[in-house]
């Protein structure tokens, strides 16, 4: 998808410091700026939808008598 078809550009997001750093991070990765993104995307709903581990200790389920 071009950034014509999606609407958004990456320059209208970031600023020029930010842009210039994921410029260097797409890169240092060998991947396109916008296959960059999409990973980083990925990766926050990834974490963000990931189930929490549950604290404390497991019991076994007891019936009351």
């Amino acid at each position: 998808m071009s950034e014509q078809d999606s609407g958004l550009v990456l320059g209208e997001l970031l600023d020029e410091e930010e842009l210039k750093a994921f410029q260097e991070e797409a890169e240092f990765r060998g991947v396109s700026l916008e296959q960059l993104a999409k990973f980083a995307i990925q990766q926050a709903i990834t974490d963000r939808t990931r189930p929490k581990t549950m604290s404390g200790t497991i019991q076994a389920f007891r019936k009351r008598e």
